[in-house]
């Protein structure tokens, strides 16, 4: 049995060198089994730049570490709840300091860069606390678990103290950036389809606890601001009918379709299927079509655009999910996302995981209406 399963680990090994390249494959085995070495320092600056990382967890050991070395921008500090996770942080990372609450992270004046990558019901509250300490601070999915809570985000960005950047990645794709250079003047309404196969979480995992938003913030909302970000290429329809399937009535959050229909005619449809591990990890098909203009991305390994009589091909080798932009969005001269399409699609999630918690199967939703009730 343990020859197998070795086998088996072995083979994915090999598969995500074919996906991710050898340095991030690197990167992420060692994040799962945490093995006491330290990646090489030759290519780092001087920790000037003030980074810390809140969340030690496997996101920001194997995708934000791994993208700041990229760049040769070096750790600071970083902080977990978890002393131990901290630790094999900060030595993999060759981190400066391990700091011991969170105030400490956020309040010395030699940082300037903070990230966020903590248990969601978390990250608005730390990313309030950074923003009025005048940081530049990278907030990971979701930005927010409850409408007050992204009340109160809106208000320290509105403050103008420090920068906000959201952790949603998608928009920063190759495949997303490319498909928006041609269609962004395309009339709608948009048909977009998204299937995804998710990780399969067991009934404790931390995901589930009460008060961290059930899957729909910590996996859906990725699909959600995707659909929101292509829909703000033109415009935005205020009325929106939210349609929710699911099949199983006790485990509302997962195995679910959402089906969004505007007002003009839009049609998005999401489905969440998590019936077992995907051995490749989340895998995804997103189609579109708009106007003349269909397209298709696999697992965003690819992607193919129909233009009326023209044909766009691009392969993606490594995976571009967006996660290099999306990490080092706070480093970059390019403009940033437009804070109100987060605001937006963090509305339409937070009112998707209201009615998955409460059961409902249909919801009215008007982005006006709702934006109101931040402001």
């Amino acid at each position: 049995m343990a020859g197998r399963y070795m086998l088996r680990e072995a083979r994915k090994v090999f598969r995500f060198l074919e996906i991710y390249g050898v340095g991030r494959v690197i990167y992420k085995v060692n994040g799962r089994i945490r093995t006491h070495i330290s990646f090489p320092t030759w290519r780092l600056r001087k920790a000037t730049e003030g980074v810390g990382i809140i969340g030690c967890g496997q996101f920001a050991y194997s995708t934000i570490a791994y993208y700041l070395a990229e760049k040769g921008i070096s750790i600071y500090t970083c902080y977990d709840t978890d002393i131990d996770r901290s630790k094999s942080f900060a030595k993999a990372h060759n981190v400066s300091k391990i700091s011991k609450s969170i105030d400490e992270v956020i309040s010395e004046n030699e940082k300037k860069y903070i990230y966020i990558a903590s248990n969601h019901a978390s990250h608005a509250e730390y990313a309030v606390n950074a923003l009025i300490r005048g940081h530049y601070v990278h907030c990971e999915k979701p930005v927010a678990v409850s409408v007050d809570q992204l009340a109160e985000l809106r208000r320290a960005v509105k403050s103008g103290c420090g920068h906000l950047f959201a952790g949603y990645n998608r928009p920063f794709s190759g495949a997303i950036r490319l498909l928006k250079s041609v269609i962004k003047d395309a009339p709608g309404p948009l048909t977009l389809s998204c299937f995804v196969v998710g990780h399969f979480l067991p009934a404790d995992h931390w995901y589930r606890n009460k008060g961290e938003g059930t899957r729909i913030c910590g996996n859906a909302g990725h699909w959600i601001d995707l659909a929101v970000h292509i829909l703000c290429w033109g415009t935005l329809p205020d009325k929106w009918g939210i349609h929710l399937t699911w099949s199983n009535p006790d485990v509302r959050d997962e195995n679910v379709v959402i089906t969004l229909v505007s007002e003009r005619g839009d049609l998005i449809n999401i489905v969440m299927s998590a019936r077992a591990e995907p051995f490749e990890g989340i895998n995804e098909t997103i189609n579109l079509q708009i106007g003349g203009v269909s397209a298709k991305i696999d697992d965003f390994r690819s992607l193919t655009i129909w233009d009326d009589d023209k044909i766009i091909r691009r392969k993606y080798f490594p995976k571009d999910v967006g996660h290099k932009m999306s990490v080092l969005q706070m480093f970059c001269r390019d403009p940033a996302r437009e804070w109100r399409e987060v605001e937006i699609s963090t509305l339409l999630m937070l009112c998707i995981a209201e009615m998955v918690e409460r059961g409902y199967n249909f919801k009215s939703f008007s982005i006006a209406e709702e934006c109101r009730r931040i402001c």
